[in-house]
This record gives structure tokens, C-alpha cells and sequence, in this order.
């Protein structure tokens, strides 16, 4: 066996590669990423989050967060109100243009994971799942 083949970071890096990869390409004509589109889903599943919140929840970098919402904002897909507990930070909704873009992606990016894991039965891919769920959840 050779040396690549041994390192599970190279492994996970090259099926997350070809995941993204299609995935930005269906994502392309709402100018967001594959990250920012995990920020709105994040959004919808917790509204009123802070950029704090969805920044340690996400395990992205402080900076980048805010570069990522305030490219959404400025797309019209998420709003910032003020926090009214805290008036130095901002709680963030994400809007209807918002939801529609998420509801419009889910099915491609089901079917980019799909196409990406078709060697691995369904009972492989829910073990999958789970031991990615086990791993990140302890980090």
C-alpha cells in the first residue's frame, strides 16, 4: 500500500474535494460557496444566532464569518438586527430569498453526496455518517 493511501486527512481531503467541487458548480449562479450555503443552513436551523454563535458552532475563524455575512447580507440573504441583550453584536435571520436558495440547493447537494458516496452501500453510508458525527462532535 502506498504512503498516500495511509493518511485518512488525504483520504477525507480528496471526497470533500470532489464534493465541493460539483457542488460549487450548482451554487455558482447564487455567488455563494459551498461554507456560505452551511452558514444559511445554520441560519435556518437557528434563528437569531449571533455571528459569535454560528462561528464556534461552525468552527470558522471569527474574521471569515464576518466576511461571509456580510457577503450574504449584501445578497439579500440573511439580515442583521441588533441583538437587543447585547447591543454590540447582531442576531441574524436568514430571509425568504434566503430560504429559497437553500430550498432550491438541497436536493442537488443530496444528489452531489450521492453520486460522490455511490460505491458505499446505504448501510456503509449511514456508518460513514456516523463516525464523521463522532469525530467532529469531539473536536
Amino acid at each position: 500500500m502506498e504512503k498516500w493511501n495511509q493518511s485518512y486527512g488525504f483520504l477525507l481531503g480528496k471526497v470533500l474535494q470532489k464534493m465541493e467541487t460539483n457542488f460549487v458548480e450548482g451554487l455558482s449562479p447564487f455567488e455563494i460557496n459551498a461554507r456560505q450555503y452551511g452558514v444559511l443552513l445554520f441560519i435556518e436551523g437557528n434563528p437569531y444566532s449571533s455571528q459569535k454563535d454560528i462561528s464556534e458552532n461552525l468552527q470558522i475563524d471569527r474574521t471569515t464569518m464576518v466576511s461571509h455575512i456580510d457577503h450574504l447580507e449584501g445578497l439579500g440573504y440573511v439580515e442583521r438586527t441588533r441583538n437587543p441583550n447585547d447591543r454590540r453584536s447582531y442576531s441574524l435571520l436568514i430571509t425568504d430569498k434566503g430560504k429559497d436558495v437553500l430550498d432550491s440547493r438541497w436536493e442537488f447537494l443530496i444528489n452531489t453526496e450521492l453520486e460522490v458516496l455511490a460505491p458505499l452501500s446505504d448501510q456503509e453510508k449511514q456508518l460513514l455518517k456516523e463516525l464523521l458525527i463522532k469525530v467532529w462532535t469531539t473536536l
